[in-house]
């Protein structure tokens, strides 16, 4: 008799399916969004494309290490590229850059030629330098006592700050790349990872009234940033090595009226 796990459980599939299905089940959100409001498919395959051509860009810095993620010669790729920047989809804009600068940050302190080393070759110095100012300038980073590499370095401001902003569209975009970028990370920890117990996910749904529930959301998100501050506080203190005992953690929100499905 065969004790092999495929048959003692019909649930187990192959890993290569299951790989399958979590990227299935991401997909969700862009092709609901596309039948909603009537994207063809070529569009939507146009965007995946380009999504994926600057996920790959942002990571990899040669044609030929994109060109083998995308299964594609390095010509197709080339022409990709081509047709990327002639366009100018979704060019890095300065709230995506001061946002990465400030991730980076988060590490720890640094300078501006460190800051520039760690972005995407695409990203000059100088834009680097203008980022940073505009960072202390709205009081989200601050210089850090001393200098490294005889440069002064700069680390974050660990406080609260409302970057919401309902006229801002490219502030709004990119604080959705910022949600789900911890959407993501969630799902590959859970998925996909060999400590599925550092990610977590919860989704509530119930019946309420419209005027409770912006009071409701008031209350938590006061109590998320009292707490958060609370739990940065406990990480500055004497005697703890912030690269033993300590992660950066990204916690995600998001809820809105459910809509009935025809």
């Amino acid at each position: 008799m065969s004790n092999s796990p495929a048959e003692q459980s019909p649930e187990v599939i192959p890993y290569p399916e299951y790989l399958l299905r979590i990227l299935f089940a991401t997909f969700y959100p862009a092709v609901k969004m596309a039948v909603d409001f009537n994207y063809p498919l070529d569009t939507v395959k146009d965007m995946m494309t380009l999504a994926m051509w600057r996920e790959a860009k942002r990571k990899h810095s040669t044609i030929n290490l994109i060109s083998l993620i995308f299964g594609k010669s390095t010509r197709t790729i080339k022409a990709l590229s081509a047709r990327f920047n002639k366009g100018g989809f979704f060019e890095a804009n300065e709230t995506n850059l001061m946002r990465r600068l400030e991730d980076l940050l988060r590490e720890g302190p640094l300078n501006l030629t460190e800051l520039s080393e760690r972005l995407p070759h695409s990203n000059e110095f100088d834009s680097t330098q203008l980022a940073v100012k505009a960072l202390l300038r709205e009081g989200r980073i601050q210089v850090q006592e001393g200098t490294r590499g005889g440069q002064p370095s700069y680390k974050v401001v660990e406080q609260h700050l409302n970057l919401v902003s309902d006229s801002d569209w490219e502030a709004r975009v990119d604080a959705l790349y910022e949600h789900l970028e911890a959407l993501t990370e969630t799902v590959r920890r859970r998925f996909l990872d060999d400590e599925p117990h550092k990610a977590s996910a919860r989704t509530f749904t119930f019946r309420a009234r419209p005027a409770e529930i912006e009071a409701f959301l008031e209350d938590l998100y006061a109590f998320i940033r009292a707490r958060t501050l609370d739990l940065e506080t406990n990480c500055a203190g004497e005697g703890v090595d912030l690269e033993a005992e300590a992660e950066i953690f990204s916690l995600y929100l998001g809820g809105a009226p459910k809509r009935g499905e025809s």
